[in-house]
């Protein structure tokens, strides 16, 4: 049903779907979409946009794993902790953002902000 040359339009619509999706669902939603993120993700920075809106727009059904996952993913791949710590920052700038967010944010720029701050 799902290949890399649909995945980001299948997540983009699970994610659209997400935001007014039943509340005995969303669980399952957001972990089915995590799952195909990380599968299918050809650009890891796409990978990162998607969890950090799953936890926006539904950070009280983010299992652990998940946000575990994307610190994983974030540690092992030079080529994004710098846009990864950007965007968790900016995230964070939102006058309310839900306690995973702040989790996710605290690992990813308390190791990777230093570097690209400038100081």
């Amino acid at each position: 049903m799902c290949d890399r040359e649909q995945a980001e339009e299948i997540v983009g619509e699970l994610l659209a779907y997400l935001e007014k999706a039943d509340y005995s669902i969303r669980e399952e939603l957001v972990l089915k979409i995590a799952i195909l993120a990380e599968k299918f993700a050809t650009d890891y920075k796409w990978y990162v946009d998607v969890v950090l809106n799953l936890i926006r727009i539904a950070g009280d059904y983010i299992a652990d794993e998940v946000w575990y996952r994307v610190t994983q993913i974030v540690i092992n791949r030079e080529d994004i902790q710098a846009y990864a710590a950007k965007t968790v920052f900016e995230a964070l700038q939102a006058p309310t953002c839900h306690e995973n967010m702040v989790k996710v944010g605290a690992y990813i720029i308390g190791e990777f902000w230093k570097p690209y701050c400038g100081r």
